[in-house]
């Protein structure tokens, strides 16, 4: 061995009894994880929606841990229901928590603001103690929750993450806390962007989409069409005798049929076809990979839905219908939003003139024709 040779292994051996190799090793470390969180965080505010979002979480933290139960609560703006993703080994389930207990959560965060900071993990054992007892009910007791992350927005809190035991029944570490802390700070913001986004596209009663969002839809459709020869149509629907509710019972027995039919509406429809609302008592679907026929057969399953809606007031029965109207989207010249909204709202009318509580397709070529019509009561 030359003495170069010497001097080297001299050295290695140096640095290995001062334990700067060891130093060297977990600097090395720290930097890839480091470099996988920002590469984490980078795809977190690329996606465009909540359920993508927690998708992409989901995923990530199966290469970390698999909490027992893992519950997302969100308050949307303008809106006083709840949203919850509730999930079971991180498999989506379709359990709730008790709104009451988000609500003393968020209270708790939004006045210990300088405490806790948005997407910070926090033991629920530490804090459980300054709420009065009996606080939670037993089924939120018995989930066992570990872990508290407040989602804070401009407004304040407007979300909750519960989170338990992991399933091997360790406790969270420190690079997996710090993980999670970090993912969902940068979560909190990328979600409330996307909420406000959703708000200001969306119905305030309803929480169906506005017509100026339809409009958009509608000409991507038809531009689809054009490029790529895809088929898509458009219903219209309107409540038939909607003043009658109003009159008889009310402008809150009005509310809420318009509330029963919109969730009707977002049940029936598949994830990816549009539903809004237009004012007042009159609505439209977009839809996505359909003929005549199978638009035709949508109308009407929506008109029988409708019509089975078990809604009471003062305990009476409010018997429920719609008329319904449509048309495909076809990329001849000349078709337009506009020309779409009239002929549909051409078919609508006819079914309102023709008895009510029925289904009028129309066609959109040269002859205008009726394609299918069927009354009530068949």
């Amino acid at each position: 061995m030359d003495e170069s040779s010497i001097d080297i292994l001299t050295q290695f051996q140096h640095l290995q009894q001062s334990g700067m190799l060891a130093s060297l090793e977990d600097l090395k470390r720290e930097n890839r994880e480091l470099k996988r969180i920002i590469s984490d965080m980078q795809l977190l505010v690329s996606y465009t929606n909540v359920e993508s979002m927690l998708t992409f979480l989901i995923t990530k933290f199966l290469d970390y841990f698999i909490p027992q139960t893992l519950v997302f609560i969100v308050k949307p703006p303008r809106n006083d229901s709840l949203k919850q993703y509730y999930f079971r080994r991180l498999k989506k389930t379709r359990d709730s928590i008790n709104e009451s207990c988000f609500n003393e959560l968020k209270n708790f965060f939004d006045t210990h603001t300088d405490t806790y900071h948005s997407g910070e993990a926090v033991a629920f054992k530490s804090i459980e103690k300054v709420f009065p007892s009996n606080t939670f009910d037993s089924d939120f007791i018995s989930l066992h929750p570990n872990l508290i992350i407040p989602l804070t927005g401009i407004g304040g809190v407007y979300g909750i993450i519960i989170m338990t035991d992991k399933i091997v029944g360790n406790e969270y570490t420190e690079n997996e806390l710090d993980y999670m802390q970090r993912m969902f700070s940068i979560f909190a913001i990328t979600m409330q962007n996307e909420l406000h986004y959703e708000t200001s596209i969306t119905d305030p009663k309803t929480g169906l989409f506005t017509y100026d969002y339809f409009v958009k839809r509608i000409q991507e459709k038809i531009a689809s069409a054009r490029r790529h020869n895809t088929n898509s149509a458009m219903l219209m629907l309107d409540i038939d005798h909607f003043k009658h509710f109003n009159d008889t019972y009310g402008h809150l027995a009005g509310d809420k049929v318009l509330v029963a039919l919109s969730q009707t509406l977002q049940r029936i429809v598949r994830e990816e076809d549009c539903v809004a609302r237009f004012g007042g008592e009159e609505f439209s679907i977009l839809l996505s990979d359909c003929d005549p026929d199978s638009l035709f057969l949508v109308a009407e399953r929506i008109r029988r839905t409708v019509a089975g809606i078990e809604l009471y007031e003062k305990d009476q029965k409010l018997q429920i219908t719609v008329s319904i109207g449509g048309c495909m989207i076809e990329a001849l010249k000349g078709v337009t939003p506009k020309y779409i909204f009239k002929r549909s709202d051409q078919a609508l009318y006819f079914s309102k003139e023709n008895g009510r509580n029925r289904s009028t397709i129309f066609s959109i070529g040269l002859l205008d024709r009726v394609l299918m019509d069927i009354q009530s009561g068949e």
